[in-house]
């Protein structure tokens, strides 16, 4: 954004000739000349760049072009473009933006780097490895630099997994690691390298083992002691899992480094060719910075349409590992455990560090600090093996807009930290940022305790229009330290956000989360606002909207909390003397109207507010709509386009009958065009009868290769077929579906079908008391023969995978490929956990916008829903199903989509004793129309 308050002139132009000359003369670069006031002095850069003539017909490298911008900016009398041409720009080092080196602008200029129109420009952190070979058990392998050290690496843009599995022994605890049962451990080698993870409530815990003797088991310190002996929160116990260790290599997808070797592993996925592949490993931890000082801050500089990607972080590898408290905090340092962020809230002779303590943040990628009206829109932050962008100390009047957070180990955006709880110098906090419109979504991947948005100790900021999906843990976590001290914070807002699909693999968060206290009254205090909270996949506790620990002076009002399986709203009351209170909750639309309130009730709490089904009714469309990405971010969260088949159904006429071909009366609510007027919301249903057929005359013969009846929630048939006519009077069945559940259920024809009239006829529920009532249509459609085969999915190569995207164990028997192998008696299922994915690989991008489960009786995902992605990485979710039981049900998408993988994930059941106990899948359906 270029600012528009009034510039002042600081040199003539001469003088600024004359400073170029001198500058270029220290430097030996020429700055070019000055812009004609009002126009931007631009700089062209390309990967390939060269010389320092850096225009459109000669770019110049990027550092040259920073060099130039450095040598002009304390003279420019414009805006200063730098302009990056399309391609990877692989860094040595970090793009470093210094104040004091003059890569800020002056006199409310901006200094702004930005992508060519059109280009897509990447800021790579990566180094490309290659010389690839392949061996035993299909394992690839390949030398890498000494001294290479990863947690990551991506196959084709795709993060691979690190060896991982269960741990192959039993383990009992002791003062310094364990005793295992077996000496299994002493036939790994480089044992250093192995690391312990604890998923341990709303955190994830790593350390490394030191060493082993025998059956001793000796853990890294201080990681060990300051994850199992902490006085609050919550500790360690027994390893979850064991990661990085060559015996673990054994599911497609995973990768192993010996550092010992400077050798890498992979297992590949199915399809994938090491030699031919862009196979990438972080070199870099901070792939961008800039700073200040509190008297010279780095003033408007503007990052604009550029991805930042391929950048890691190895700290957890060392003996503080990754101990986390929460949201990716961590404690670093011998005695963290006693001494980090306790005061005197847990002992009065032996207070610990206040008055929060030094709990070490996890860094970002991409990190600024000390500055004032930084701007980043249009880019992306990927493939990252720390926190995405963060915002620390004395960054003030930002604007992050329009940006794409995702595949990020940590959390996706960090502002403020967790230790500046009330500095002496108010500037120190970050203020008046504005974090809007951006798309954060499968974040915190490696630590899963990480949160889509964390906002730690800040002043009147706005996080608002935000979308914040598919995060292991809570969308927006606000302010930090439980409350046991006053802070600083005050006057923030979090507005008109859509969070859903949190919590799917941590507990004891929410959508928006709320820690401790937050200004002096309400007046200044935290504005939750606007927003909409749904569809929680937790099974593990927490709320929509959590107000936690030593919360204080939070108004809550005009937000919807809906289909989250969990209480609208509540927290935990500390006690001890702990302030927690001052809340004004009302106005909501909620599922729960009473708050949960589990530690005790807040004080000077006033709730008022409107409950509203699990699916939404009763929430105003307005609020719905405002909610997440405004209209002109919108396209950043929406699957590519498809292109749909034409219903030859669509706006014709219709007529409902008996079965002995009498007009059928029509329930109140309904009416014949209802059935082919193209809005799913709409449906004829009859009256009288239980059994009922609809005509649909299409006015013309027609040839068809499948139709699609849509049924209602509310009334569905669970039994139907489908005849055909060519003159309305001689009928002939062309499909069955018996077992059907409500949705879209496809047709489809063995042969092409020639004919004017279609008759869609009840079989079930023949009467009272049984499951869909009775039949209504929203919508039939009718469709010409396709190409090739019409099921798109049918032995396409399958996955099962868990919740974290790791490869899924099956059931006995069971495979993924039963999913798509067009046997309906057979079934994929996973075990172990009851949520899982599977995933289906069209092998090259198709558009479709109608899909269809079958499910065994015995096995069914009650609520579901599907993503689909182009590469693998990136996912959108694009439909959602609940109430469902086994058989046949499908979705209409709401637009077709262009996709070349499906995923099918299990929302419910998400723990035992729930309908449908585990999702098991029979077929997968994936059509056009």
């Amino acid at each position: 954004m270029r600012s528009t308050a009034p510039r002042r002139r600081r040199m003539t132009a001469a003088l600024a000739a004359s400073a170029g000359l001198i500058i270029g003369a220290l430097t030996g670069i020429t700055a070019a000349p000055a812009a004609a006031a009002g126009t931007p002095l631009s700089y062209y850069v390309s990967p390939s760049g060269s010389g320092q003539s850096c225009t459109t017909s000669a770019p110049c490298a990027l550092t040259t072009a920073q060099q130039l911008v450095r040598s002009v900016t304390g003279t420019a009398q414009t805006d200063i473009d730098v302009v990056l041409a399309d391609g990877t720009y692989r860094l040595a080092n970090t793009l470093s933006f210094d104040a004091a080196d003059g890569d800020g602008a002056t006199s409310g200029h901006t200094v702004t780097y930005q992508a060519a129109p059109g280009a897509d420009p990447v800021l790579s952190g990566g180094e490309q490895i290659t010389g690839w070979t392949q061996g035993a058990g299909g394992v690839w392998q390949a030398t890498v630099p000494a001294g290479t050290d990863t947690r990551q690496l991506y196959v084709n843009g795709v993060r691979a997994d690190r060896a991982a599995g269960a741990v192959p022994t039993g383990l009992t605890r002791t003062a310094t690691g364990y005793t295992a049962a077996s000496t299994v451990f002493t036939s790994w080698p480089n044992i250093s390298d192995v690391e312990f993870v604890y998923d341990v409530a709303w955190t994830q815990v790593r350390c490394d083992i030191a060493s082993v003797s025998g059956t001793s088991i000796t853990m890294d310190q201080p990681c060990f002691d300051n994850s199992t002996k902490k006085p609050y929160g919550v500790n360690a116990d027994l390893p979850s899992s064991v990661e990085n260790a060559r015996a673990l290599l054994t599911d497609p997808g995973q990768w192993y480094l010996d550092r010992s070797s400077n050798t890498v592993y992979y297992l590949p996925r199915a399809g994938q060719n090491l030699s031919t592949a862009d196979v990438e490993i972080p070199r870099l931890q901070t792939l961008v910075s800039g700073t200040g000082t509190e008297q010279q801050p780095l003033n408007g500089l503007a990052l604009s349409g550029i991805s930042f990607e391929y950048a890691g972080w190895t700290a957890p590898d060392n003996g503080d590992g990754f101990s986390e408290v929460q949201a990716n905090m961590r404690l670093t340092g011998q005695n963290a455990w006693q001494n980090q962020g306790t005061c005197t809230r847990y002992s009065s002779t032996s207070p610990g560090t206040c008055p929060y303590g030094a709990w070490t943040m996890t860094p970002g990628n991409v990190v600024f600090d000390h500055t004032t009206g930084l701007s980043v829109t249009g880019s992306t932050f990927e493939h990252l093996g720390a926190a995405g962008l963060q915002l620390d100390r004395d960054v003030a009047g930002s604007t992050v807009q329009g940006n794409v957070f995702t595949d990020i180990s940590g959390n996706g955006l960090e502002i403020g930290n967790g230790t500046d709880a009330d500095p002496s110098d108010l500037s120190l906090l970050p203020a008046n940022n504005t974090i809007a419109d951006n798309w954060v979504h499968h974040i915190a991947v490696e630590y899963t305790g990480g949160v889509g948005i964390f906002q730690g100790y800040t002043r009147d900021d706005t996080i608002e229009h935000n979308q914040i999906n598919d995060v292991p843990y809570s969308g927006i976590s606000s302010n930090w330290g439980w409350g046991h001290n006053p802070t600083a914070t005050q006057g923030n807002r979090i507005l008109d956000n859509l969070v859903f699909d949190q919590m799917q693999q941590r507990s004891d968060g929410g959508g928006i989360y709320v820690l401790g206290i937050e200004g002096d009254s309400l007046a200044d205090g935290l504005l939750i606002s606007g927003n909409v909270v749904r569809n929680t996949d937790s099974a593990n506790g927490g709320h929509a909207i959590y107000t936690d620990g030593g919360s204080e002076y939070i108004t809550m009002t005009g937000n919807a909390m809906f289909a989250n399986n969990t209480p609208s709203m509540g927290g935990c009351n500390e006690q001890g003397g702990t302030p927690y209170g001052g809340f004004s909750f009302t106005g909501n639309y909620v599922e729960n109207t009473t708050p949960d309130w589990p530690c005790g009730a807040p004080a000077n709490a006033t709730v008022s507010n409107t409950q509203v089904s699990a699916d939404g009714t009763g929430v105003p469309a307005s609020l719905i709509a405002a909610a997440g990405l405004e209209p002109q971010y919108a396209a950043l969260a929406q699957a590519p386009a498809g292109q749909a088949l034409t219903n030859l159904a669509l706006g014709k006429p219709v007529q409902a009958q008996f079965l002995n071909g009498s007009t059928a009366a029509l329930q109140s609510y309904s009416q014949l065009s209802y059935a082919t007027d193209g809005a799913a919301g709409t449906y004829v249903q009859a009256s009288g009868q239980f059994r009922w057929q609809l005509v649909v005359d299409l006015q013309a013969q027609q040839s068809l290769g499948h139709v699609t009846v849509t049924m209602p929630q509310a009334h569905f048939a669970t039994a139907f077929h489908v005849d055909a006519s060519t003159n309305g009077s001689s009928w002939t069945t062309v499909g069955t579906v018996t077992d059907s559940g409500w949705g879209t259920i496809p047709v489809v024809f063995p042969s092409t079908v020639s004919a004017r009239y279609l008759r869609i006829v009840a079989d079930a529920p023949t009467d009272w008391n049984q499951r869909g009532d009775q039949m209504a249509i929203s919508e039939v459609g009718a469709y010409a023969p396709t190409t090739g085969q019409p099921n798109l999915a049918l032995n396409q190569p399958a996955q099962a995978l868990y919740i974290d995207g790791t490869q899924a164990r099956m059931q006995p028997g069971s495979t993924p490929s039963a999913a798509d192998d067009g046997n309906t008696a057979t079934s994929a299922q996973a075990t172990a956990q009851y949520r899982w994915i599977q995933q289906i690989d069209l092998t090259q991008p198709q558009s479709f916008d109608l899909v269809s489960l079958l499910q065994p009786d015995t096995a069914f995902a009650t609520n579901w829903h599907l993503d689909v992605s182009l590469d693998g990485s990136t996912y959108w979710t694009v439909a959602r199903h609940a109430d469902t039981a086994g058989g046949l049900t499908g979705v209409q998408l709401a637009a077709p989509v262009t996709a070349r993988y499906l995923r099918v994930v299990a929302d419910l059941p998400n723990q035992g004793g729930q309908t449908g106990g585990q999702m098991a899948v029979s077929e997968i359906g994936v059509y056009r129309g």
